[in-house]
């Protein structure tokens, strides 16, 4: 082991941040696929780093066991792994993949939960509206939200929920809760995240209804409706109101139809690769790089 075992995962980790930070001028679609891939094999580069980094270790403990791990789990070099380094790998990968388990146990019940209440409209004055994915799913309401929005207001929270559901933006929350699970770290990623998807269905009932200052009043006028704790379900009006707002009264985004697929291969070529190394599949990287020279 030396320090380029740690450098996939620490270049993850920078590309990671500079996303969460940075302003992506791409158009909600794009800044979402590209946040929820980033997000996704950073988790999973930092379990796989924290995996191989224990395995080494636990063989250093007992060299006698290392002929019977496969040799794509070893390192390449017999250098033992220190203590100081084994012991956090083991017990930070332990509490990680727990943390990722609870993570999608909360999300599998709370997705149940709105299963069961999706027939009819929530009984309660909080005005509701959240897409539930899924057989039996749907949009689920609040007769709130049904009593107090005209039925101009009530067509672009169906339209802004469709979106959710037509593009299946419940595995993107999915990628981000998991990363931040895995990663405490990636939380600012896992915000922007859910604000890009939020976007993306703002953009998309905004070109339905074509109104965008229809919109953006009727996020305000749900938001100003929240209670101070509005809970886990009331996600139309949950996250960066202000900020789609201010977003759905200026200029419409460019779709990006060249330059989102490109920067989102690109991205995804980059992290791919690193997560690959992290998983000790660098020498499969190569033999596939000399395979495709060998065929030029």
């Amino acid at each position: 082991m030396n320090g380029y075992t740690f450098l996939p995962l620490a270049i993850m980790l920078a590309l990671s941040a500079v996303l969460a930070k940075a302003p992506v001028r791409l158009h909600p679609s794009w800044s979402a696929r590209l946040l929820a891939t980033t997000g996704a094999l950073t988790g999973v580069a930092a379990l796989g780093t924290g995996f191989f980094v224990a395995v080494n270790y636990a063989a250093t403990l007992a060299p006698s066991a290392a002929a019977h791990v496969p040799e794509w789990a070893l390192f390449g070099d017999d250098r033992p792994v220190p203590d100081p380094v084994g012991i956090p790998a083991a017990v930070l990968s332990a509490a990680g993949l727990a943390a990722a388990g609870r993570a999608a146990a909360r999300r599998s019940a709370a997705l149940r939960a709105a299963r069961a209440c999706a027939g009819e409209p929530l009984d309660t004055d909080v005005p509701i509206a959240v897409a539930v994915p899924g057989r039996g799913g749907g949009v689920l309401v609040s007769r709130g939200l049904l009593r107090d929005l005209t039925a101009g207001e009530l067509h672009v929270v169906f339209q802004h929920e469709s979106s959710h559901l037509r593009h299946r933006h419940h595995r993107y929350l999915a990628a981000g809760a998991l990363a931040e699970a895995v990663l405490p770290p990636l939380r600012p990623l896992a915000a922007r995240l859910r604000l890009a998807t939020e976007r993306w269905a703002d953009e998309d009932a905004a070109e339905a209804i074509g109104d965008r200052a229809a919109v953006a009043r009727t996020i305000a006028k749900v938001a100003l409706a929240q209670p101070r704790d509005p809970g886990p379900v009331s996600a139309f009006a949950e996250s960066g109101v202000v900020e789609r707002v201010e977003a759905l009264l200026g200029t419409p985004p460019a779709k990006n139809t060249v330059t989102g697929p490109l920067l989102f291969m690109g991205n995804g070529v980059v992290t791919g690769s690193l997560t690959a190394a992290t998983l000790q599949l660098d020498q499969l990287l190569v033999s596939f790089l000399l395979s495709l020279l060998a065929f030029r």
